[in-house]
């Protein structure tokens, strides 16, 4: 089935979000799953610790700030310009009514702005050869189901097919820290070669900070996915049986 069949559409039930995937299913989101499922002490330590009016405010930025990261690499790498520069010049026009639009402030784009360019000055985008797809939406039915958009899929340049999500964050991140990005990257990747019946060589999570210019890329083997793929399936398994939908919802 391809993506434009598949689903168009999600919804919150029960403060969980899940994709209309036809047929009268819905699947829940991968980062629904991996929020409800994973160990969130640490966050609600640090929101008892700050304030729940502090904690909301520095969430909302942070959130804010990355979809602005997001979008940029999106028109950056979605251009239909033939250079790097026309691509990066198209993206950047392209930024200012998309942030108008969405009320994002000043500071949330500026500092979104400056992610982007960290990716783009550490040469990160490189190591793409090909953009397969841009904001995909991939589900597989395994173990009750789930369904979720990833942000690049993309060839390099031995023609390998990777599975690639963009991070931000404020500070750099030790790799025992993303645990839940890699059964993420699995989830995408065993559910694109399931409905697409080509398999990922790997798959990248790359995170910038605000705290310097220099991206980290975490790189994952087909091993670490199928590692990480059983690990994500077993909490898809709990999920459901822990949060049944009713049969007319």
């Amino acid at each position: 089935m391809s993506t434009e069949q598949s689903l168009a559409t999600t919804e919150t039930i029960n403060g969980k979000r899940y994709y209309n995937i036809g047929e009268g299913k819905k699947y829940p989101s991968v980062t629904t799953i991996l929020g409800a499922m994973t160990d969130k002490s640490g966050i609600d330590k640090w929101r008892k610790r700050v304030g729940d009016e502090k904690a909301d405010a520095i969430s909302k930025f942070s959130s804010n700030r990355g979809t602005v990261m997001h979008q940029f690499c999106e028109y950056f790498l979605g251009s239909k310009q033939e250079t790097v520069r026309e691509r990066l010049i198209d993206a950047q026009t392209l930024i200012g009514p998309f942030v108008e639009e969405n009320g994002f402030t000043e500071d949330e784009t500026n500092v979104g702005r400056k992610l982007f360019f960290n990716f783009y000055n550490g040469k990160c985008f490189d190591r793409i050869a090909n953009v397969v797809s841009i904001e995909d939406t991939l589900f597989s039915p395994q173990m009750g189901g789930y369904a979720g958009r990833v942000d690049i899929i993309y060839e390099n340049e031995k023609g390998h097919l990777v599975i690639l999500d963009f991070k931000s964050s404020k500070k750099a991140k030790r790799e025992d820290w993303i645990e839940n990005y890699k059964m993420q990257i699995a989830a995408y990747s065993l559910a694109y070669w399931e409905m697409h019946g080509r398999k990922p060589q790997g798959g990248e999570i790359w995170i910038s900070n605000e705290a310097d210019g220099f991206p980290q890329i975490f790189e994952m083997t087909f091993a670490d996915i199928t590692k990480y793929g059983k690990m994500f399936l077993e909490l898809v398994k709990e999920f459901h049986n822990k949060y049944v939908l009713e049969p007319n919802i």
